[in-house]
């Protein structure tokens, strides 16, 4: 399996570069950023599951101390990649391995060093990471080492830590402070295989002398300690083999043969790469831009349950379970929102940290005025219900487990398809129930009604609901009034009379299904006219003054999502139809986007279109794709729903499998 590889260094890359040569396990991802780089260079070692608001800013994921920070000198000249003694660069992710390496060469005066690299985050312990450090030289030569743990930290919204401690002990160095909001103990420990003098806040020094030839390695052992974990040191060596030894095992249960294409064969291992990096060690879920950093605050969106929890299922189960159980232990939290809303049943966070739903009722700043523009995706979206129930419900299709179901499982289902009867409003005049005042996947148009996903998500929603609630009432009949109890007196009537009675938009005389009432009456524009009305390059195209809001122009796919979601309840004409139509007007706004419509053309026998559309998602964070910005919002990082939408378009329809298993 080959590397990602990269020759040279570019300043203007080290934000890319960070996202690009990400490793992590799940719990913590560590920024691809050199050794001797700081916050200013975007340094991120980031925590799934651990937030924290700074008052009068965003509520977003903790980045932890830096223990792999490092400044090499000669001379008192510093080994910098940005230095011009700097002779020749290289940095390089092992897909293989999990491993980030770096080599540069430099030229310090007469002497010729090399400064080597390789750092992981444990694929068997969670709180676990290493890093090596090799430096020779061809002449003989006195180095100093400046190293230790950074306390240093880059925030988009901090800073997150308070009571900041620094200690050494022996050649262990700590650095410790508490989050701001919840006081939660946070240290990271570090184990270094050499001493360190003149210590202070968190970094130290020694000096080296190397003889022509002779090569000097650095070991780090370090650990980030939430709560009151205790520090355990090992050997470099033991972690190293444990590590690369789990991502074999990964790697048999996951890698894809592309049949030859070598193209899409590292396109696909690199976004399988991503995916494994953030499988879940315990019960927590996956956020919209990873571990890459604090971008959309670390929340989990709808991103995971559409486009993520299908590689799980098939790869990692266990993990997928996992992120079911994530949604079921939110459950109060959802309906909370639901009810502090004046509705009923589960609404779930729009953007969930831990059920919290941290989506700001500012989203976006105006490029031109810089004042914060109201959106609506917090109160609007409520598709993100539907989207939780249908995973749990593709879940236990796949899975048969009738002990999640019980243990929460099918009350978060009927409690879903609750909240959307309490939502939706019942026309007198075309007696029916609609559902009205709502965002679909498409954010470029908010506030509209009966939006075609969102009605007919819930519809399923619903259906599916009600049958599996038949069907445990007869094989757990106590179980299953004891669940009732939890549950709204009479939901199970009352959703039947609701699905009777919910208007499900119908295809036009062309077979299109119009995404939302009104949307055929709107300008008929191509994207690129939109587009070309721009007055700045990061203006936001949506809300309700936006470039695309009056017109046809939609930020992702929208009606296509549902037919990819639900493809036997569509016929491939009416799929196709669709499709033709909607392509046109989609500006792909989103990373969701390009893979939808890969999995929607695999559906109709579009195999080129398909193909084509896959490799754009699954190099997208190869070639640093996708919006920066959201008007003044850094919206940057990795994207892990393209990685799991191509990984979906190569297994379910381009028929991509694993080696000597071609479907």
């Amino acid at each position: 399996m080959k590397s990602l590889k990269e020759n040279g260094f570019s300043a203007d890359k080290i934000v890319e570069n960070g996202n690009k040569f990400l490793i992590g396990n799940g719990y913590l991802g560590y920024r691809g950023t050199l050794d001797e780089f700081t916050a200013k260079e975007c340094v991120g070692l980031n925590i799934a599951g651990l937030y924290d608001g700074v008052k009068g800013k965003w509520r977003e994921t903790v980045n932890a101390f830096n223990p792999f920070f490092c400044v090499i000198s000669l001379n008192g000249v510093p080994l910098d990649v940005r230095g011009k003694e700097m002779l020749s660069h290289e940095a390089e992710l092992d897909l293989e391995r999990g491993l980030f390496r770096r080599e540069t060469k430099f030229l310090v005066g007469k002497a010729h060093v090399t400064l080597s690299s390789e750092r992981f985050v444990s694929a068997v312990e969670e709180d676990l990471l290493c890093s090596r450090t090799r430096l020779t030289s061809d002449m003989d030569a006195t180095f100093f080492v400046k190293a230790g743990v950074d306390p240093d930290i880059w925030d988009l919204n901090g800073p997150h830590f308070t009571d900041v401690e620094s200690r050494i002990s022996g050649s262990c160095v700590e650095v410790k402070g508490r989050t701001q909001e919840l006081g939660i103990p946070v240290r990271v420990a570090c184990a270094l295989s050499h001493s360190l003098q003149n210590f202070h806040g968190g970094l130290g020094e020694f000096s080296v002398r190397l003889k022509a030839g002779e090569t000097f390695t650095f070991d780090r052992i370090a650990r980030v300690l939430v709560g009151e974990k205790v520090f355990s040191a090992c050997s470099y060596e033991r972690a190293y083999k444990a590590h690369t030894e789990e991502w074999a095992r990964l790697w048999l249960l996951a890698r894809l043969d592309a049949r030859g294409d070598a193209r899409a064969q590292f396109a696909l291992d690199y976004s399988i790469y991503h995916l494994l990096i953030l499988a879940p060690k315990g019960r927590y879920s996956i956020a919209a831009r990873g571990l890459s950093g604090q971008t959309y605050k670390g929340a989990v969106f709808w991103d995971t349950e559409i486009f993520l929890l299908p590689f799980y299922m098939e790869v990692l189960p266990a993990c997928a379970r996992r992120l079911i159980e994530y949604r079921i232990d939110t459950l109060p939290a959802a309906r909370k929102k639901a009810q502090d809303y004046g509705f009923g049943g589960a609404f779930y966070a729009w953007e969930s940290q831990n059920g919290y739903d941290a989506c700001s009722d500012f989203n976006v700043t105006d490029v031109f005025t810089h004042r914060p523009v109201r959106t609506y995706f917090k109160e609007k979206q409520i598709h993100i219900s539907a989207d939780v129930a249908y995973a749990i419900l593709r879940y236990y299709e796949r899975t048969n487990d009738d002990a999640l179901m019980l243990g929460g499982g099918l009350e978060t289902v009927l409690s879903c398809a609750e909240f959307a009867r309490t939502y939706s409003y019942y026309n007198h005049i075309k007696g029916r129930y609609e559902l009205l005042d709502v965002i679909g996947p498409d954010e470029y148009h908010e506030r509209v009604n009966n939006n075609a996903y969102t009605n007919y998500m819930f519809f399923f929603t619903a259906k599916e609901g009600l049958a599996l609630a038949e069907k445990f009432a007869k094989k757990y009949p106590a179980r299953f009034e004891e669940l009732l109890l939890s549950l709204p007196e009479g939901i199970l009537q009352n959703l039947r009379e609701w699905t009777e009675k919910l208007y499900l938009p119908k295809p036009d005389a062309e077979g299109v299904i119009e995404q939302f009432d009104g949307y055929f009456r709107l300008e008929d524009v191509s994207v690129e006219k939109v587009r070309s009305r721009l007055c700045h390059p990061n203006e936001y195209w949506g809300g309700s003054g936006g470039v695309a809001t009056a017109t046809r122009v939609i930020k992702q796919a929208d009606v296509i999502m549902l037919f990819n979601l639900y493809p036997d309840k569509f016929s491939a004409k009416l799929r196709r139809a669709n499709y033709d139509f909607y392509l046109p007007y989609t500006e792909h706004g989103s990373s969701l986007s390009r893979c939808s419509y890969a999995i929607a053309a695999c559906g109709i026998g579009r195999r080129e279109e398909a193909y084509a559309a896959l490799l754009e998602s699954a190099e997208i964070d190869l070639k640093g794709g996708g919006k920066q910005w959201a008007g003044e919002v850094y919206i940057g990082g990795t994207h892990p729903a393209a990685s799991g939408g191509a990984w979906i378009a190569a297994t379910h329809g381009l028929g991509y499998g694993r080696k000597g298993d071609l479907a």
